[in-house]
C-alpha cells in the first residue's frame, strides 16, 4: 500500500468536539474531515468542489498519528450577541493543543498521490488544522510503501474506526506513562454543501480517538492494518 505522510507542526490548534458549546474541549486529533480538508486546501479546491460528488478527493483515505504529546491550555473568548436590540458579551471557554506533530496519512491512486505530494510542497491555500488563524508548518512530505501489519497489533495517538468498548482492546501498561481517558465520538465523514454555500454533515460514524499515551492492543481488526516504521494504522 503507498502511503503520503505528511509529517507537519501545528503551534496552535484545536478540534472542538460537536457537543461542546461555552466550555470547547479539543480533540486530541484533528478529526476525518478536517485532514480531507486540509487536503482540499493544499489542493485548492472550494468547499463546494471538495465536498461534491465530482471532487478528485472523493475517494481519498486518511488516517493521522501523533508524534508527541501537546501541551493544553484554556483561552477565555467572547461573542458579541444580538438580544433585545443590545449588543451583549457571551463568554466561552476553549482548550488549546500547542506544540502538536502530527503525521498525516493519505491514501489512494497514484495520479492522486503524486499530485498531493506536489501541492503540499506549494499549497494553493494556507494550511491550516482547527481555524482558519491556526496555521501548521509541513516539516516533510515523503510516500512510501507500507506493508500490511501482523496481528496483534498495537495502537497509541491515532484514530480507530468505531467504539473502542465494542472492539475487544487490551490496555498496554508502561511504566511512568501517564494514561489519558480515549475519546469517543459520532462525527461525519462528508458534508453536504447547500445552495446557499452552507456545510451539512453526513454520513456519521464512531471513532475513537486514542491519545500519544494511550496504547491499546487488538487480536483482530475487520479492516486491514498497516505498518509505517514502528506505527500501525487503519484507514479511516
Amino acid at each position: 500500500m503507498r502511503v503520503l505522510a505528511v509529517r507537519v507542526h501545528a503551534p496552535v490548534a484545536s478540534f472542538r468536539r460537536p457537543l461542546d458549546h461555552t466550555y470547547q474541549r479539543t480533540l486530541p486529533l484533528p478529526p476525518p474531515t478536517t485532514l480531507i480538508g486540509l487536503a482540499g486546501a493544499a489542493y485548492g479546491l472550494s468547499a463546494e468542489q471538495l465536498w461534491n460528488q465530482n471532487s478528485p478527493l472523493k475517494n481519498l483515505r486518511v488516517q493521522v498519528l501523533a508524534e508527541n504529546a501537546p501541551a493544553r491550555a484554556t483561552d477565555l473568548w467572547t461573542l458579541l450577541k444580538i438580544k433585545s436590540g443590545k449588543m451583549e458579551r457571551s463568554p466561552y471557554l476553549r482548550e488549546l493543543l500547542f506544540n502538536a506533530r502530527f503525521t498525516l496519512l493519505y491514501g489512494g491512486s497514484d495520479q492522486i498521490l503524486e499530485r498531493l505530494h506536489a501541492v503540499f510542497h506549494q499549497p494553493a491555500y494556507p494550511l491550516s488544522l482547527g481555524r482558519d488563524d491556526e496555521l501548521i508548518e509541513v516539516e516533510s512530505c515523503e510516500q512510501f510503501e507500507c506493508p500490511e501489519a501482523s496481528s496483534p497489533y498495537e495502537f497509541y495517538g491515532t484514530i480507530l474506526p468505531g467504539d473502542l468498548r465494542m472492539l475487544n482492546a487490551r490496555p498496554v501498561l508502561q511504566e511512568g506513562i501517564v494514561l489519558e481517558p480515549t475519546v469517543v465520538e459520532t462525527l461525519p465523514t462528508s458534508f453536504h454543501v447547500d445552495a446557499n454555500g452552507q456545510r451539512h454533515p453526513v454520513s456519521r460514524r464512531a471513532f475513537t480517538f486514542l491519545p500519544f499515551s494511550v496504547r491499546v492492543e487488538l487480536a483482530q481488526m475487520s479492516a486491514p492494518v498497516y505498518q509505517l516504521g514502528d506505527r500501525q494504522f487503519v484507514w479511516l
